[in-house]
């Protein structure tokens, strides 16, 4: 024990290690989510066009022919949430977490799934031509049926 202190020693003081760099740390850009925004969907508003819904837990809420145009729902979890029927034009769902969502029927024009979880999600009855970001391999694990349109050169994945 002596000898690895004296080892230490010898190493901090001897010009052999000296004051260590400062850490050296990366930015994250993090925008906290409109509480108020949030408790309203949470207590049945469906309608929130331009809300900043970035990093919310909206698991098992319901905004079900709602009007969220232009809203953020970055980094949003928001597993089984009802969401058909809903305008979200221009939304962002990048990085979302939307395994078991319900977007049947609902407007995506210029929305941006980049990065999102589409586990078990229904685009039934759905246009995703006008989406952003989408990838096959996002569709293979949602559902879709024939009345489901995906961007050229993509498959939607039927489910029964």
């Amino acid at each position: 024990m002596f000898a690895a202190l004296a080892l230490m020693m010898t190493v901090l003081f001897s010009g052999i290690a000296t004051a260590a760099e400062p850490a050296q740390f990366i930015p994250i850009s993090y925008t906290a989510p409109d509480r108020a925004a949030v408790d309203s969907i949470k207590a049945g508003n469906h309608d929130c066009p331009h809300c900043m819904l970035a990093g919310a837990n909206l698991d098992n809420t319901c905004v079900k022919n709602g009007n969220l145009t232009g809203a953020d729902f970055s980094n949003v979890h928001a597993v089984l949430m009802c969401m058909s029927y809903a305008n979200f034009t221009d939304v962002s769902f990048k990085d979302a977490n939307l395994s078991g969502a319900n977007l049947a029927h609902a407007n995506l024009t210029g929305a941006d799934f980049t990065g999102a979880k589409l586990a078990i999600t229904s685009f039934k009855g759905t246009d995703l031509t006008k989406t952003k970001g989408l990838t096959q391999a996002q569709l293979d694990q949602a559902c879709s049926d024939k009345d489901t349109r995906v961007p050229a050169g993509l498959k939607a994945h039927m489910c029964t």
